[in-house]
């Protein structure tokens, strides 16, 4: 197997929304890396769908942060939120400065609304292809200083006198070594790491163990969001949130609206109207009859529902693993407790999420941070030295077997039995110095998996309440 070195000041793992904002902010004197795992557009980023959520009109961004900390039970860092929605407000102008383009009706922002959020204060591209117009239109806009990477997966962080000084990796099935300055993990979640997911395959919680086998510290990994409305067929899609802010309903097989108890509705917080829909004995569907344009505002939407053979007007839906509020710790300039290594977008535990995300605040917060680690990064020279790397020798099928099992324990309201059965069985697992990329991107997922696990697992312990009888927010508080 041979070997390819990269020398690089500023590594970057991740090619989504968070990833290039960092890369779009550092001077252009400073070279950069952004490598992939997957493609260049396999992240979460680009399948984003409701938009950026920004009080960019308001008179202040007040409200939105009282959206924000609503939606969070009052649990997300009430500092950290006044960075995000504050220096949110200059989002919308400065990626229309990158060439971004939002919709617009009349001449005017055509605003969306989304769960929680008392306002209309979601700006969309494409209307539910935000994700995909945005982040071609910015990937175009980097400078000739940033250098994309397909198809590398990271497999360890490299360590030198306490402070990371680069990564080893797989270039496709070729070793790597990439020397740099500084590391910047924007990783993504969790999602990928079961199959009923809004999530990019990709994204499997690689940069949480490679934080942690560095050092760094994670915190509230047990903070899982599961979306209310993927689409109920075989395969998940994500149904927009601002679909129900353009009016659509949830309601049962009878027509009945589900969330008619609530104040705001179908637009209540995700992880009650979550809860709700996964206690309903029977199929739930998205009722659109008052949506005005459903095909103009929703193209994706509309071509997926036809392709599926599904009425636009009567959806069905079932919740889904959306998003990780938890991940790396971080400052409010995204440096972790380790020397030389960054985090940034769901893979950083900012803070600003607390324990459920309010809808599309993901966008936002890759962004205002993104800038942030751009301004903080620090670069020192160091030599590069490689280490021993071990991953688990495991076979495909078994491989299969236990991410099967992360399946029926990683829930809305999951097993403590399937998750002490999964931890004793990887536990178990043997290692081995002959290292490939398949069995290194398993042994990311099972100790990605593990790590939740515990988490969880340390959670409950100190809960004195049945775990089948708790709300969403509280289990994942």
């Amino acid at each position: 197997m041979s070997l390819h070195k990269e020398r690089t000041d500023i590594l970057i793992i991740g090619t989504g929304l968070a990833a290039v904002t960092t890369a779009l902010h550092v001077p252009g004197t400073l070279s950069v890396l952004l490598v992939s795992k997957g493609g260049v557009t396999e992240s979460n980023s680009d399948l984003a769908q409701g938009g950026i959520a920004s009080s960019y009109l308001e008179e202040t961004s007040e409200a939105h942060k009282e959206d924000t900390m609503f939606a969070s039970n009052m649990t997300s860092c009430s500092a950290r939120v006044d960075i995000l929605v504050e220096e949110g407000r200059q989002s919308i102008e400065e990626m229309e400065r990158f060439g971004v383009r939002f919709d617009l009706e009349e001449g005017e922002y055509a605003l969306g609304r989304e769960g929680a959020h008392r306002a209309h204060r979601i700006f969309h591209a494409g209307g539910d292809e935000t994700g995909r117009h945005v982040m071609r239109q910015l990937r175009q806009s980097l400078s000739d200083n940033v250098k994309m990477l397909e198809h590398v997966l990271v497999h360890d962080l490299v360590m030198k006198e306490g402070r990371v000084v680069g990564a080893m990796a797989f270039h496709k099935e070729e070793v790597l070594h990439i020397e740099a300055g500084a590391v910047v993990l924007a990783t993504g979640g969790i999602g990928g790491l079961i199959d009923w997911t809004s999530n990019a395959h990709t994204v499997t919680g690689d940069g949480l163990v490679l934080a942690n086998r560095c050092g760094a510290k994670l915190t509230h990994l047990q903070r899982i969001q599961f979306h209310p409305t993927l689409l109920a067929t075989d395969e998940p899609h994500l149904v927009t949130e601002a679909l129900r802010g353009a009016g659509a309903t949830l309601v049962d097989e009878e027509g009945n609206h589900v969330m008619a108890h609530h104040p705001l509705g179908s637009l209540a917080p995700r992880d009650e109207v979550a809860w709700v829909l996964t206690e309903q004995a029977g199929p739930i569907y998205l009722d659109t009859t008052t949506v005005k344009r459903l095909r103009d505002r929703f193209p994706k939407l509309a071509l997926t529902c036809d392709k599926l053979g599904i009425d636009c007007h009567r959806i069905p839906v079932r919740p889904g693993l959306h998003f990780h509020m938890g991940g790396i710790e971080v400052d409010d300039m995204g440096r972790t407790g380790v020397d030389g290594l960054y985090a940034v977008g769901e893979v950083a535990d900012t803070g600003v999420h607390g324990t459920n995300r309010l809808a599309s605040n993901s966008l936002l917060e890759c962004w205002v941070f993104g800038k942030r680690v751009a301004r903080a990064l620090q670069l020192h020279d160091s030599s590069f030295t490689s280490s021993e790397t071990m991953a688990y020798d495991i076979k495909p099928d078994d491989f299969r077997t236990l991410r099967h099992q992360i399946g029926k324990w990683l829930t809305i309201s999951p097993s403590l039995e399937e998750m002490k059965c999964f931890l004793q069985n990887t536990q178990s697992l043997t290692l081995t110095k002959h290292v490939t990329r398949q069995l290194s991107e398993q042994t990311l997922q099972l100790d990605a998996a593990r790590l939740l696990a515990q988490s969880i697992l340390e959670m409950e312990r100190y809960d004195e309440h049945d775990l089948s009888t708790r709300t969403a927010a509280e289990l994942f508080d």
